[in-house]
C-alpha cells in the first residue's frame, strides 16, 4: 500500500481485555474509532484465551499467536469502515496477563497492511535534548554465536543510513563477541564510528571496593551483575539518548527475566548466569539517561516469551518509547533502526514504524503530526487522554496537579541548555527521567472528582509541589554548569 501522508492519518484502537471471571478465561476485543462525535465500537468479539496459546493459570506461556478469525475480523472492518490512511493502535486494558507478550504485530501488521503501535500507559517524556543520536548496545547471549558480530555491524550501519544527524554508538559486549566484532569492524568502514568497550574494563564490586587487577582474578560476589556499572562508566558522565539489550530471555518460576553473564570477561552457559528483572532494566535505562529502551530477541533465544512480557511490561509503564525487536524477522537491524529515526527525526518526517518484527510502545508526543485528531482516551470516551484518570477541569485538586505536572515534565531548562550539544550530562538526563517517572505516577492516580477523599487530593497537590521543587533545583544546577 502506497504511503499516505503522515498528518491525513486518523485513529482506530484495538482495545483488548482478560476476563478470567468465566469457567474457562476469555480475551474481549473491540475495535473503536474516534471520528468528531465520540467513541464509535465497529466491531466486538470474544475468544477463548486458549486459542492465544496462554497457559492455564500463572503458568509461563511457551507458543504464543493471534487467532485467525480475530485477525480476518478486524482486516474486514478496517478495510469497510476506515480509510487506508488509518493507523491501528493496540490498547491492552490492565490487568491482562501475558497478552503482551502474544505477537499482535506479527499477525496483524501483513494481514491489514498498517502500522500497529501499542498506547502505554504514562506520559510523554519532558525532553530529550542534544544534537547527535547516542546509543549504547549492550549484548549478553550464548558464548560465540555466530550471528552477533554481523548484527551489530549491520545495525550500526543501519542507524547510521536512517537516523538524521550523527550517530554515536557504544558496544558493550561479553568477552569473545567483542573481539569477533572488532574483526569485523577493522574490516569494515566502520571501525571508526563505533565505541567498542573492552570487557576487562568491568569492575567488580566487592564491599572493598577493590577492582579487578590487570582485567583479571576478580569477580562479582554472588548476586552481582557487573553490566550497570561497566556501562555507566564506559560512558564517562555522557547520557545516551537510546539503550539497546540483547540476552536471553528466561523464567524465574513464573516470573519473567533476562539472563546474563554476570561478569562479561567469562561468558558463561546458560544455566550459570544471573537473572535480571524487569524493574532492573529500567532503572539502568533511567541511570543512564535513555528516552528510548529497545529489546532485541535473538535467534536463539530459548525463551522469547519471557522477552516480549518484560519490554511489554516496561514499556506500557515507562515515560519514553518502547521497542522490542524480533532479530530473526530482522536480521539486518533495519526496522528497528528505523524506529530509532521516527523518535529522532522532526515530527512526521519518518513513517510509524510498520514491520512485522517490530512492536512499539510510543506516546502521544511522538505521534501527534501523524494524527489529524486529538488524542482521546481509549478507556473514557469523549475526554482527552492524558495517561490519568482525572481529566484537566474536573475539579480543583486536577485544576491544580495536572498543569502543573505538565510544566514539570517539560524540561525547558535543559532544552535550551543542551538542545544543539553532542551530548548531556548523565547526571542531567538521569534526574529528568527520574521526574518524568514520578510525574508520570502522580497523574496516573490523581484524584478522581467525587470518589478520592480530600486528604489524597491534598497529597496529590503536596507530592506534585514537590516534584516542581525538585525540578526547580535540577534546572537551577543546570543554568549554573
Amino acid at each position: 500500500m502506497a504511503e499516505a501522508p503522515i498528518e491525513r492519518w486518523h485513529l482506530a484502537v484495538l482495545r483488548v481485555r482478560l476476563d478470567p471471571a468465566r469457567s474457562s478465561p476469555i480475551v474481549a476485543a473491540e475495535l473503536v474509532g474516534y471520528p468528531p462525535r465520540g467513541a464509535t465500537t465497529h466491531w466486538r468479539g470474544e475468544f477463548d484465551a486458549g486459542g492465544f496459546g496462554l497457559a492455564e493459570g500463572t503458568e509461563p506461556p511457551t507458543r504464543l499467536d493471534v487467532p485467525g478469525d480475530l485477525v480476518e475480523a478486524v482486516t474486514r472492518c478496517l478495510d469497510a469502515d476506515f480509510g487506508a490512511d488509518t493507523a491501528l493502535w493496540l490498547r491492552l486494558v490492565p490487568p491482562y496477563g501475558h497478552l503482551g507478550a502474544v505477537p499482535w504485530e506479527r499477525a496483524l501488521v501483513p494481514a491489514t497492511g498498517r502500522p500497529l503501535v501499542r498506547v502505554p500507559d504514562r506520559l510523554p517524556p519532558g525532553s530529550d535534548p542534544g544534537r547527535v543520536w547516542t546509543v549504547a548496545i549492550a549484548v549478553s547471549v550464548a558464548p560465540n554465536a555466530p550471528w552477533v558480530a554481523g548484527y551489530l555491524s549491520s545495525f550500526v550501519s543501519a542507524l547510521r543510513t536512517c537516523v538524521p544527524g550523527e550517530v554515536d554508538v557504544h558496544v558493550f559486549i561479553d568477552r569473545g563477541g567483542e573481539q569477533a566484532l572488532r574483526t569485523l569492524l577493522h574490516e569494515g568502514p566502520d571501525e571508526a564510528r563505533v565505541h567498542l568497550h573492552d570487557p576487562r574494563d568491568a569492575v567488580a564490586l566487592d564491599p572493598s571496593g577493590s577492582h579487578r587487577p590487570d582485567g583479571d582474578g576478580a569477580h562479582p560476589a554472588p548476586g552481582r551483575v557487573l553490566w550497570g556499572d561497566w556501562i555507566a562508566a564506559g560512558l564517562a558522565g555522557r547520557a545516551v539518548r537510546a539503550l539497546h539489550l540483547i540476552a536471553d530471555g528466561a523464567f524465574d518460576g513464573d516470573r519473567p527475566v533476562l539472563s546474563v553473564s554476570p561478569d562479561p570477561v567469562t561468558p558463561t552457559p546458560r544455566s550459570d548466569r544471573a537473572f535480571v528483572s524487569a524493574d532492573r532494566v529500567r532503572r539502568l535505562a533511567d541511570r543512564v539517561g535513555a528516552s528510548v529502551l529497545s529489546f532485541g530477541s535473538s535467534p536463539d533465544n530459548p525463551h522469547d516469551a519471557a522477552t516480549r512480557i518484560i519490554a511489554d511490561h516496561v514499556g506500557f509503564r515507562r515515560a519514553g518509547p518502547t521497542f522490542h525487536s524480533a532479530l530473526p524477522l530482522d536480521p539486518a537491524g533495519v526496522a528497528l533502526a528505523r524506529a530509532h529515526a521516527f523518535v529522532a527525526g522532526a515530527p512526521g518526517a519518518v513513517p510509524i514504524p510498520r514491520d512485522p518484527s517490530l512492536f512499539a510502545y510510543l506516546q502521544p508526543e511522538f505521534v501527534r503530526a501523524a494524527l489529524r485528531d486529538p488524542w482521546p482516551d481509549p478507556d473514557r470516551p469523549g475526554q482527552v487522554w492524558l495517561s490519568g484518570r482525572a481529566p484537566i477541569g474536573d475539579s480543583k485538586t486536577s485544576d491544580a496537579i495536572l498543569p502543573m505536572a505538565l510544566g514539570v515534565a517539560g524540561g525547558d531548562a535543559i532544552t535550551a541548555r543542551y538542545a544543539d550539544a553532542d551530548s548531556v550530562p548523565m547526571w542531567v538526563a538521569s534526574s529528568t527521567r527520574y521526574i518524568e517517572n514520578q510525574v508520570a505516577a502522580l497523574v496516573r492516580t490523581a484524584g478522581v472528582p467525587g470518589e478520592t477523599p480530600a486528604a489524597k487530593q491534598a497529597y496529590d497537590l503536596g507530592v506534585g509541589q514537590a516534584i516542581a521543587e525538585l525540578r526547580a533545583l535540577v534546572d537551577r544546577r543546570i543554568r549554573e554548569s
